[in-house]
C-alpha cells in the first residue's frame, strides 16, 4: 500500500511540476500561476492520496473478510487504486490546459 501511495504521489508531483513549468512558459501572471499550481497540486496530490487511503480500507476489509460483498482480488484492487491516481492527475493537467486558455485565470 506504501508502495502505492509513494507511486501515485511521484504521479501527481510530476503533474504539479509540468503544469509549473508551462505556467512560467507561457508568461501567466504570478496570481495565475499560483493557482493552477495549487489546484493541480490539489487535485492530484490529494486525491491520490485520498485514494490510496481509501484503498487502504477496503483492503483491510478484504483480508478480514468482513464484508462478502467485496469480490474483488488484491492485484484489482491495486491496479484500480493506481489508475484512479493516474486519471485523477490527468483530469487535473485537462482542466488546466482547458481552464488556463479559456477560464478566468487565462493569461489574456
Amino acid at each position: 500500500m506504501v508502495v502505492l501511495a509513494l507511486l501515485n504521489l511521484a504521479v501527481g508531483i510530476v503533474a504539479t511540476a509540468v503544469v509549473a513549468v508551462d505556467t512560467r512558459r507561457r508568461g501567466l501572471s504570478p496570481r495565475a500561476q499560483a493557482g493552477w499550481i495549487g489546484i493541480v497540486a490539489t487535485i492530484s496530490i490529494g486525491g491520490s492520496l485520498a485514494v490510496a487511503l481509501g484503498d487502504d480500507v477496503l483492503f483491510r476489509l478484504w483480508i478480514t473478510r468482513s464484508d462478502p460483498a467485496i469480490a474483488v482480488t488484491p492485484l484489482q484492487l491495486l491496479t484500480g487504486v493506481v489508475v484512479a491516481g493516474v486519471a485523477l492527475s490527468a483530469l487535473a493537467v485537462l482542466t488546466y490546459g482547458i481552464g488556463s486558455r479559456y477560464g478566468p485565470l487565462t493569461a489574456g
